[in-house]
């Protein structure tokens, strides 16, 4: 089933019959937004500069009117598109193909981590359009087996991610190797337009469009609800399985800091019973094939990962993102949050926040627009609470202040009869510890406060729990400081 003509749909362009029917059996019923502003320009031949959020359809933005000009009867490399990970050269190759299935168009992904003789066989039996990252292209160039002298395209892929990881130079040396800008047509993608992305747009492309209409005031996904709990390291895990037992969530990718981190946790989630597997750099470019594999066909549903590892990756499906460890980035979040709610589908991000991780909260939340609401994680039923696969624990280390002083309240005050030295002798004694260890007593009406170091709020919270005062019980609470 087709298209219909119409405003909204890939028919109101005059796009071959065969790529309509592809569309249509990719499920691609209407536009995206980018894909209004930048189809049209670039099947006029003009070069297009999109500033696009993750998920938006961006390959289709460049495919269709790459596919839609080429000239299928010329085997030679017709068209290169440049992407910053192998993953997303591997998932912009496939929807390609997928888009040119019916006039046989034939696309070749280039990247490191396979082997050479493959992919130069590819290149030698001839091939329209090759899609790759930057250090495997300049080898295969270098050896003289990709000629892009003769390409017409030109595709920069997710460009800040590829200056972001250092490929600015390798950009700029495969770029001049290329036909000069009055002799092909540039397309540029990127979420953002830092200096150097810039300056490459002035040096290599010919009268720019800007499709600036792509661009929201601070790069948020609207479809996705941000949420975010106060959380402290030792508690991180019993926040996730709170997560994973009570939600309603089909893939999740949850993200740590670092590549240790992220295979401690799956390993974790795994003697939990939960299918949970790593991805970071350190593995090798076949193991990360077959666990995004898995990942994609729900044999594993959980997918533990760092930044490096998942620019790029593009899964349908990803109900739910975790921030395990807020990014130090604060664009790597909208990036991290752009991996659920794809193509229009609502998605949700939570995202674990400790006391140190405040200041970067706060730009997060200026970058990403609207407010990322506090929430708490989801309780287990009173029944199944004693069933729980993971305990909370007092993180003492997350509810101290700045200065690493735990906040008391109790339930005495003066109403009760306690004055500052009785309140003084009462905590010294139940708690053990000496005096100048007891912070500032305040006595109110029904109630007071005091504080007393970290390491020794264990025995004052226990102490209090056993003592009394005039012979009766009183409640001993804590206060978390921000």
């Amino acid at each position: 089933m087709t298209p219909q003509n119409g405003q909204d749909s890939f028919a109101q362009w005059p796009l071959k019959r065969e790529v309509l029917d592809a569309l249509a059996g990719m499920g691609f019923a209407a536009p995206t937004e980018i894909q209004r502003e930048a189809i049209p320009l670039a099947l006029q031949g003009e070069d297009v500069v999109g500033q696009a959020k993750t998920g938006t359809g961006k390959t289709a933005s460049f495919g269709i009117p790459i596919i839609q000009h080429l000239h299928l009867q010329d085997k030679h490399v017709q068209s290169l598109v440049l992407c910053p990970t192998r993953e997303l050269a591997e998932q912009v190759s496939d929807q390609l193909a997928k888009i040119g299935a019916g006039l046989r168009v034939h696309v070749t992904p280039i990247y490191g981590g396979k082997r050479f003789d493959a992919q130069i066989r590819d290149l030698r039996r001839g091939t329209h359009i090759v899609v790759g990252t930057p250090g495997r292209i300049m080898d295969l160039m270098r050896r003289g087996v990709l000629d892009v002298s003769k390409i017409r395209f030109l595709v920069l892929d997710e460009a800040d991610r590829m200056l972001d990881m250092g490929f600015i130079d390798d950009i700029r040396w495969i770029l001049q190797r290329c036909p000069p800008k009055e002799a092909r047509q540039t397309l540029f993608f990127s979420a953002t337009m830092p200096e150097p992305i810039k300056e490459l747009v002035h040096n290599f492309m010919r009268h720019p469009n800007f499709v600036r209409g792509l661009v929201t005031p601070h790069l948020t996904v609207e479809s996705v609800q941000q949420e975010y709990y106060s959380v402290g390291r030792r508690n991180k895990l019993w926040a996730l399985t709170r997560i994973l037992e009570h939600e309603k969530w089909g893939l999740m990718l949850v993200f740590c800091a670092t590549k240790r981190m992220a295979d401690r946790l799956a390993e974790d989630l795994r003697g939990l019973n939960y299918n949970a597997a790593a991805i970071h750099g350190d593995l090798t470019q076949s193991k990360r094939s077959r666990v995004l594999e898995r990942f994609k066909s729900s044999d594993v549903n959980i997918l533990v990962a760092t930044d490096v590892a998942a620019r790029g990756l593009d899964i349908d499906g990803v109900t739910h993102v975790v921030n395990y460890d807020l990014p130090e980035d604060a664009e790597a979040y909208v990036h991290r949050i752009g991996r659920t709610a794809r193509m229009g589908r609502e998605g949700k991000a939570i995202s674990f926040v400790s006391k140190h991780d405040r200041r970067q909260l706060e730009i997060v939340q200026s970058l990403a627009g609207g407010l990322i609401e506090l929430r708490e994680p989801p309780e287990a039923p009173e029944g199944e609470r004693t069933r729980e696969k993971v305990r909370k624990v007092i993180d003492w280390e997350h509810i101290s202040d700045r200065y690493g002083n735990v906040h008391f309240r109790i339930g005495l005050g003066r109403s009760a009869g306690a004055t500052l030295t009785a309140l003084h002798k009462l905590i010294r004694g139940a708690a053990g510890v000496q005096d100048y260890l007891i912070g500032t007593i305040k006595v109110n009406d029904d109630d007071s406060t005091f504080t007393v170091p970290k390491d020794f709020a264990m025995r004052t919270l226990e102490g209090l729990r056993r003592a009394s005062f005039n012979g009766k019980k009183f409640a001993a609470e804590i206060e978390p400081q921000s």
